[in-house]
C-alpha cells in the first residue's frame, strides 16, 4: 500500500465546514426548544401549578418559579433566540466560500467570483429559513401553547439556565419595555390581561358549540358589571313614582295599584327631597286595622348614593343596609332617579319580567320604520335596528333626541340624524315617550351634484 500526501489546508477546511453543518441542525433545535418554552410560558396559569401540586409538587415548585420570574425568563428566551438566528446567518456565511468554490467547479466555471458566494447563501439560507420557520417555529409554538405543563416540566433547566446566564441583558429589556409602556399608556395590567383572555375564550367556547350564546353573555356581563355606575341603570326621575307625604293614604294605595311596585317614595315639598319609601304591606296592614293612617308615621328610610356609584360597590351597601332600594342624587343633592335590587340583578342576567310586567316591545317593527318607547337604551335601540347612535349626555332614546332639538320637541316634529329620520309621535309632559324611526334614503350622485 502506498502512502499519500494528505493536504492539511482542504482537511482542516473540510473539518470546519462539517462542525459548521452539525452547528447549524445543533442551533435550529436549541431554538425550536426556546420557542416551545417561551409559548408555554406565556400559556402558563397560576391554575396549571394548583392543579399540579396535588399530583407533583416538586414540579409544581419548579413551574411556580418560573411563573414568579416570567416577564424575565419571556425576555431571555426571546434574546436567546435572536442570538441563535445571528449565529446561523453567520454560520452560513462562513460555508458560502467553499460552497461557492464548488459551485463555481461544478458550473466549470475557472475563477471564483462574489455571484458564486451570493448564490451560495441563497442555496443554503433559503431551505435553512424555511426549516427553521416549520421546525423551529410554528410547530414549537402550537406544542408550546397547548401543552405548557409538559414542556415547561421538561425544559425548566434549560429555560433557568438561559435566564440565568441572559439575566442582566434580559431585566435590561424588560425594564425599557415597561419604561415605555408606562409611558403610552399601553402597560399590560394583569386583572385586564386576564379579562379579556376569559372573554376570548367564551367566545371561542361558543363558536365551538361548547357553550350557548346567553352564557357568553353572562362571562361578559360579569366583567361590565364592575365598570356599571348607579346612573347607567337607574329607573330616571321622569318615570319616578314618587307621592307627596301629605297626601291621602288613598293616593297612594292608587299608585300601588297602577304601578305594581311594593315600595313607594314619598317626599315633602318636591321630589327632590325624598323623605324614605313607605311598604305597601305597612300600608294597607295599617289600612285594614281601621286606624286613622299618617303617611309619615310609615316612612322607612332609604338609601341615598350618588350616580357615579359603582353598582358592585351599590349591591354590597344595598344587602348590608337590607335594603331593596336606594335613590340616586345628582351633583347638585336633587333626586336624579331610583335603582333596585331588580335592577342590578338584571344588568347581570338581563331583563326579569314578571306576572305585573306589560308585555310589550320597547321597538315594535311597523311598515317603512320602527315605533320605539322613549325610555329605550340607545344601545338596545342600536342592537334592535343595526344603527350606530352613541351619545355621552343621554342614555335613551328620548334624551338623545331631545338633545339633538336643542329644545322640548313638539308632537308630529322630525329630525334626521345619521341617515335616520326621528318623528316624536307622542310626549308626556317635559318627555318625549313615543317615536317613529325611519331610515332616510341616502342622496343621489345627481343630488349632489344639483346641490
Amino acid at each position: 500500500m502506498g502512502w499519500c500526501r494528505i493536504n492539511e489546508p482542504l482537511l482542516r477546511e473540510t473539518y470546519a465546514g462539517v462542525w459548521a453543518v452539525v452547528a447549524i441542525f445543533a442551533l435550529l433545535v436549541l431554538n425550536a426548544l426556546l420557542k416551545a418554552a417561551k409559548a408555554g410560558l406565556y400559556a402558563l396559569r397560576p391554575h396549571h401549578v394548583r392543579v399540579l401540586r396535588d399530583t407533583d409538587p416538586r414540579r409544581a415548585n419548579r413551574l411556580q418559579r418560573l411563573l414568579e420570574d416570567r416577564d424575565a425568563n419571556i425576555a431571555a428566551s426571546g434574546l436567546a433566540s435572536r442570538l441563535i438566528r445571528i449565529a446561523l446567518v453567520l454560520l452560513i456565511l462562513l460555508l458560502a466560500p467553499g460552497v461557492g468554490i464548488w459551485l463555481a467547479d461544478r458550473m466549470g466555471d475557472p475563477v471564483f467570483t462574489y455571484g458564486h458566494a451570493l448564490f451560495a447563501v441563497v442555496l443554503m439560507g433559503l431551505p435553512l429559513a424555511l426549516l427553521n420557520f416549520g421546525i423551529g417555529e410554528v410547530l414549537p409554538r402550537a406544542f408550546g401553547s397547548a401543552n405548557p405543563v409538559i414542556v415547561l416540566g421538561r425544559l425548566t433547566r434549560l429555560v433557568r439556565a438561559i435566564s440565568v446566564t441572559l439575566a442582566v441583558p434580559a431585566r435590561g429589556l424588560v425594564s425599557i419595555y415597561d419604561r415605555f409602556a408606562s409611558r403610552f399608556g399601553t402597560n399590560g395590567d394583569a386583572s385586564n390581561e386576564l379579562e379579556e383572555e376569559i372573554k376570548t375564550l367564551a367566545e371561542s367556547g361558543e363558536e365551538a358549540g361548547q357553550i350557548e350564546s346567553d352564557e357568553r353573555e353572562l362571562i361578559h356581563s360579569v366583567f361590565e358589571f364592575a365598570e356599571t355606575v348607579a346612573r347607567e341603570i337607574m329607573t330616571p326621575r321622569v318615570h319616578l313614582d314618587a307621592v307627596s307625604v301629605k297626601s291621602d293614604p288613598s293616593d297612594v294605595v292608587r299608585v300601588i295599584e297602577e304601578t305594581g311596585h311594593s315600595r313607594i317614595p314619598l317626599y315633602d315639598e318636591t321630589d327632590d327631597d325624598i323623605l324614605g319609601v313607605v311598604h305597601a304591606k305597612d300600608l294597607l296592614g295599617a289600612m285594614a286595622q281601621g286606624r286613622n293612617v299618617e303617611l309619615r308615621r310609615l316612612l322607612r328610610p332609604v338609601l341615598m348614593v350618588p350616580e357615579g356609584k359603582n353598582v358592585r360597590d351599590l349591591l354590597a351597601e344595598m344587602r348590608a343596609a337590607r335594603t331593596q332600594m336606594a335613590i340616586v342624587q345628582d351633583e347638585f343633592g336633587g333626586t336624579a332617579g331610583v335603582v333596585t335590587i331588580e335592577d342590578i340583578v338584571e344588568e347581570l342576567v338581563g331583563d326579569i319580567v314578571d306576572e305585573y310586567d306589560p308585555e310589550e316591545s320597547e321597538v315594535v317593527d311597523v311598515e317603512g320604520g320602527w315605533l320605539v318607547d322613549g325610555k329605550t337604551h340607545i344601545d338596545d335601540l342600536n342592537d334592535r335596528i343595526g344603527s350606530e347612535f352613541e351619545s355621552e349626555e343621554f342614555d335613551t332614546v328620548g334624551g338623545f333626541v331631545f338633545g339633538h332639538f336643542g329644545r322640548q320637541p313638539k308632537e308630529g316634529e322630525s329630525i334626521d340624524v345619521d341617515r335616520y329620520r326621528f318623528t316624536v309621535t307622542d310626549t308626556d309632559g317635559r318627555r318625549v315617550s313615543l317615536l317613529r324611526i325611519e331610515r332616510v334614503a341616502e342622496p343621489s350622485l345627481k343630488e349632489l351634484d344639483e346641490d
